[in-house]
């Protein structure tokens, strides 16, 4: 667990400007991350050290002081904060729980907190937020990965490089057990039971327990994930087994690592150090798929299956919410397939399916519309 804090203790740290605040301004988010924060449930942990980080990064970038006791300065920087994340791809949720999580962090600290008390930047917040949103449903819609465009893109697809194999698996996998990005990069090759045909998904965004959930993935998939393993461990070059103890071999740990420029090998993985990392490349040469890392991914399979539609990776788990609506699932055993805690969601999505069932739809059908 110390791994886990040791990041939040320093993000912290570096969004409050220590040189124009004071000493006791600190202590007081040191004492809410003593006696709060390493309380709260595991992912929420994960939310606020990712939102923090996030913030920081960009003030670094922007060469611009972080939080003090200046209510304008503060003011000022969330503003600008507001209109980069109002020009990334983040959806309009995301965007509004970074802004919550700063707005917390400022009530931790006791520091001036315009997000509550500037009536201008709660205006401008709300304006450029209900501008982005409209953006993004108007021109940023991912496209469902409904089954009948994956077994298109299926049988497209013959892999002849690693690379491709584990793109292809993973859009599978994907589809199948309805994953999100973050719930993909933490499958390991321990979670999958094959005899079981089910997949541990060990943390989630809906899980604030921690417990972890089982979801259902085809024996179609299940073989490609074998065959994928079975090529990582082969040395491309004398088409020989890769040793046990071989970096580039998969034994264990986390599946769906970054290969080689030339696509046939994996990058080096300490299957020792297990999941305490989730993404990117750690200095000690450790090699994991992040979101842009699985966004990539999925842009470069639809180009060589000759897909115009959007999809992104969110697409897998809408496209199998919708197909599993349009096959008559219920909506418990839609919330099941998904892991969702609440009926909301697959509720949308099952609107969304019963649209081809509805009656205009009939009457479309009926006269060969």
């Amino acid at each position: 667990m110390a791994s886990l804090y040791k990041p939040a203790s320093e993000t912290q740290l570096s969004i409050i400007d220590s040189e124009s605040t004071s000493s006791e301004r600190a202590e007081y988010v040191n004492s809410y991350f003593r006696d709060i924060f390493t309380k709260l449930p595991r992912n929420t942990q994960r939310a606020y050290i990712s939102d923090f980080n996030d913030f920081a990064i960009f003030c670094q970038s922007e060469g611009i002081d972080s939080f003090n006791d200046d209510f304008s300065h503060n003011e000022y920087i969330i503003k600008r904060y507001v209109e980069e994340l109002c020009k990334s791809p983040l959806a309009y949720r995301t965007i509004k729980r970074r802004l919550s999580a700063l707005s917390k962090f400022l009530g931790i600290a006791k520091l001036p907190n315009p997000i509550i008390q500037s009536v201008y930047l709660r205006d401008f917040v709300r304006l450029s937020l209900i501008e982005n949103r409209k953006f993004q449903l108007s021109h940023n819609q991912a496209v469902p990965l409904t089954i009948d465009l994956l077994d298109e893109i299926n049988n497209k697809i013959i892999p002849d490089t690693l690379l491709e194999m584990r793109d292809l698996t993973i859009m599978n996998l994907m589809f199948d057990a309805l994953l999100r990005a973050d719930e993909l990069v933490r499958v390991c090759a321990e979670h999958i039971s094959r005899r079981n045909n089910a997949l541990l998904v060990v943390t989630s965004k809906s899980d604030q327990s921690g417990k972890g959930s089982h979801r259902f993935i085809s024996t179609s998939t299940i073989n490609m994930v074998d065959e994928y393993i079975a090529e990582a461990n082969t040395d491309a070059k004398t088409s020989c087994e890769r040793l046990p103890d071989d970096p580039r071999r998969i034994n264990k740990g986390i599946l769906f690592r970054r290969v080689s420029n030339r696509g046939h090998a994996l990058l080096p993985y300490n299957e020792q150090r297990g999941t305490h990392a989730f993404s990117g490349s750690t200095s000690d040469g450790q090699h994991f798929l992040d979101y842009s890392s699985v966004y990539r991914i999925w842009k470069r399979i639809a180009s060589r299956a000759g897909i115009s539609e959007n999809i992104t990776p969110h697409s897998g788990r809408v496209g199998g919410a919708v197909s599993l609506a349009e096959n008559g699932a219920t909506l418990p055993e839609l919330q099941l397939a998904g892991g969702w805690q609440s009926p909301e969601m697959p509720g949308h999505y099952t609107q969304q399916a019963n649209v081809k069932r509805g009656g205009m739809a009939k009457l479309s059908e009926k006269f060969k519309r």
